[in-house]
């Protein structure tokens, strides 16, 4: 047997050589953009060698993975400065003024005028080859960033994204535009409208998703309001989770159910969108196998899984514009910000489990093809956020930016705090004994109340309640919701119009039924690995919630 070598001392001195040349090593791999740590902050350097075109922005990618070909499509923003970040940290120790009910009527022209596009393909040229292409629209999307990054707020700066979304555009006979019912008018961009419905000249279908979470006359005016605003478009309701769907929701039928990921899909929302869709496609496209799928699944006491396939699109580089229902096939595109529910909607219209499901922001990484029958297939494009000029605290409410990479949660609070009362709602007591709250004291009094300490100095734990806070928030604990303009005081009128009663069979209210598997399946963990753990223990009771904010509760 061979001698083994003698070990030889190692002095402090050459350990602390060793580690700077680690970092100075690592240094260089961040200047040339190939960091792979996750979420890091770096700068984002394009080169055309043609052109000698640099584009080098100060960007943060969430969730990026090491070693992972899904980095290729994640939410890249850019990076806050410390400047704007401290002024915001200050401002959270301010007293919060309660604003008025109107306040919170928002309509889509003040999120996004006129003068607020979004990057569009530019046009293939006969003589394009796919290098050529690629230089042409790399050019062109460091030319539309430059001018917008200074006037807008978050959004998207991976050009590999929007290239999913040109190429969904182009080869959809139909778009979905999904939005989170509850920041409706952040989440639908008026010029993905006029570009898809006056430039393409395809039809769109607008998706309110999540509409129990809102009260219904709200659902009311919020598809008046786009039907009158947007004309052409058709507008569907729809919940992933309504306790109608489920034949028999009963505690001993839904034991083994996992809810996260797995529930039985929506069929009457499928059914809705079948509806507008046989209306729009007048009978080019024969849908009647699609129709009986549904129907199926109306029937049969759990929704059994159908056999679609699921395969990734070949990239192309061209615009050919398609002809619509080619080979009598009609193809679906889906489009939405990030969280706003697609992945669940989705999976609701194929019946099964066909894109994960996760409170992860961007959690779609790839343009996917869904062949739901011989004669309809679904085409899932990325959650990717449009410029827009809404305030960066209320597209972290709306869940465009993941909680979890959240620097400074505080002014998001501070928007919750101004239109709900949160002390009163969730019996806080002030730690100053003060009658003015302020966000930080908000956050303070709720780390006090959940137990939530730091692990050097014992001190309250603000960050981790806020966080927590806001998880809360996104999943529909607190409440809060914009209503389209002039809503307030036409309330009456929308409490009393005629859709009240088929909206809330849909949202069917009283009777949702919230049901979770104590053991989470190593999938679903993996798909959720960024929530909290705080956020775990709220959701594994077994509970029956007619009361919305007694989830809250569940930590007294």
């Amino acid at each position: 047997m061979p001698q083994s070598k003698r070990g030889v001392p190692f002095s402090g001195k050459r350990k602390k050589e060793q580690l700077q040349a680690k970092r100075q090593q690592k240094n260089q791999q961040n200047l040339q953009g190939s960091t792979s740590k996750k979420s890091d902050t770096h700068s984002q350097i394009k080169t055309d060698t043609e052109t000698g075109i640099v584009l080098n922005l100060d960007t943060v990618s969430i969730h990026e993975q090491k070693k992972d070909l899904r980095n290729k499509y994640v939410l890249k923003f850019q990076t806050e400065t410390k400047e704007e970040l401290e002024k915001r940290k200050k401002e959270s120790f301010e007293p919060v003024i309660p604003q008025p009910d109107n306040d919170l009527e928002r309509g889509c022209d003040e999120f996004f005028p006129e003068s607020i596009s979004f990057p569009k393909r530019p046009s293939w040229e006969p003589n394009d080859d796919e290098s050529a292409f690629d230089a042409k629209e790399n050019r062109y999307f460091f030319e539309y960033c430059k001018s917008a990054i200074e006037s807008t707020s978050f959004f998207d700066l991976n050009l590999e994204t929007w290239r999913q979304l040109w190429r969904v555009t182009e080869k959809a006979d139909i778009l979905f535009v999904i939005v989170d019912i509850r920041f409706a008018s952040v989440h639908f961009p008026p010029a993905l409208y006029r570009y898809i419905v006056n430039e393409l000249e395809k039809k769109m279908i607008l998706v309110l998703n999540k509409i129990d979470l809102v009260p219904s006359s709200v659902v009311a005016a919020w598809k008046d309001y786009f039907s009158s605003e947007f004309p052409g478009i058709s507008v569907v309701y729809f919940t992933s989770l309504p306790a109608y769907n489920l034949a028999n929701p009963t505690a001993s039928r839904m034991k083994g159910a996992k809810i996260r990921g797995s529930i039985k899909m929506a069929a009457e929302g499928a059914l809705r969108v079948y509806q507008e869709c046989e209306k729009i496609v007048e009978g080019k496209v024969d849908l009647s196998t699609w129709k009986e799928l549904i129907m199926q699944q109306l029937k049969s006491d759990f929704v059994e899984e159908l056999k679609s396939i699921v395969s990734l699109e070949p990239e192309s580089p061209q615009t050919q514009r398609k002809e619509l229902y080619s080979d009598r096939i009609l193809t679906i595109g889906a489009i939405g910000h990030p969280n706003v529910g697609k992945s669940s909607v989705l999976n609701a219209l194929t019946g099964r489990k066909v894109v994960s499901v996760s409170k992860t922001p961007g959690h779609t990484k790839h343009f996917q093809t869904v062949n739901l029958t011989n004669t309809v297939k679904l085409l899932d494009c990325p959650g990717l956020v449009f410029p827009s000029k809404a305030p960066k605290n209320l597209q972290v409410l709306a869940g465009c930016y993941p909680i979890s990479q959240l620097r400074e949660p505080y002014s998001a609070i501070r928007f919750m705090a101004e239109h709900i009362n949160i002390p009163s709602r969730l019996h806080l007591i002030h730690q100053s004994n003060e009658i003015e709250w302020s966000p930080y004291d908000i956050c303070d009094a709720w780390a006090v109340k959940c137990g939530f300490r730091t692990r050097k100095g014992g001190k309250s734990d603000v960050y981790r309640a806020a966080n927590k806070l806001l998880r809360a928030h996104l999943g529909g604990a607190l409440g809060l919701y914009l209503r389209p303009p002039n809503y307030t005081s036409e309330q009456d009128h929308w409490q009393r119009h005629p859709l009240i009663s088929e909206i809330e069979e849909i949202q069917a209210l009283g009777e949702r039924i919230t049901v979770f598997n104590k053991e989470i399946s190593e999938e679903e963990s993996n798909e959720e690995s960024d929530v909290n753990s705080d956020d775990e223990k709220m959701s594994e009771k077994v509970k029956q919630v007619e009361n919305k904010y007694a989830a809250l509760e569940l930590d007294d």
